[in-house]
């Protein structure tokens, strides 16, 4: 048996819903609110889509465990 270094993407879309005075604002409390996870901006997740897995690459390896090019 060999063995191999297999890379899977697997990702999904959130959308929220949120205030704010124009699409830039929104924009930056989405960004502030999702991605660095400041829990004073209110904005609410109203939907998730989960995206089918994608096997991107399978690599074998040596037996010490380094990929084989």
């Amino acid at each position: 048996m060999n063995k191999y270094e297999v890379r899977v993407t697997q990702t999904h879309v959130d959308y929220y819903r949120i205030e704010a005075k124009d699409e830039d604002e929104a924009r930056a409390l989405v960004r502030q609110h999702a991605i660095e996870g400041d829990v004073f901006i209110n904005a609410k997740k109203v939907d998730t889509i989960k995206r089918s897995p994608i096997v991107d690459y399978a690599l074998q390896l040596t037996e010490t465990g380094e990929v084989i090019l």
